[in-house]
């Protein structure tokens, strides 16, 4: 999929497609900061961040993006948040603490939610069992936090 540019022709910006691919220097100017705050959300720390990053733009699955059905930068989105969970399980299975949550298990709010299913990467079923509740709270909880982050 090609790249939009937008262009002003005086009165509003429309997009125009451009012809040629980005080139890789191109392509992290652009979304290597939005990226890295992604990853960042799911590995808070910094050099592990910095390695996942390095890992989202050296990777082949990249290129997959070019035919990404949505735009390029969902795309860069979708690899980052897949290689930060990745890397998160991983670190979570050597220190063997991947059967318990972290703090405030009583915690069932909208935002609790989203965190276990966005950064920590528990699916809405996993996320249900943790909690006790049905995964169709799960997803009520989903609705309401983006309902809310519209809102505010």
């Amino acid at each position: 999929m090609k790249e939009l540019e937008r262009t002003n022709n005086g009165t509003a910006a429309h997009p125009v497609a451009t012809s040629k691919p980005l080139t890789s220097l191109e392509i992290y100017d652009r979304y290597s900061a939005m990226a890295y705050g992604i990853i960042l959300q799911i590995i808070p720390q910094q050099h592990l961040a910095q390695e996942i990053l390095v890992n989202v733009f050296a990777s082949p699955q990249l290129q997959a993006c070019n035919s990404y059905p949505f735009s390029f930068a969902a795309c860069v989105i979708k690899l980052a948040r897949s290689k930060a969970i990745d890397m998160k399980k991983r670190i979570m299975e050597l220190d063997n603490s991947s059967a318990t949550l972290p703090a405030d298990d009583n915690d069932k709010s909208p935002q609790r939610i989203f965190d276990l299913a966005f950064r920590q990467g528990f699916t809405p079923d996993e996320v249900a069992q943790k909690l006790f509740i049905s995964k169709s709270e799960v997803l009520k909880a989903f609705h309401d936090f983006f309902k809310s982050y519209r809102n505010s």
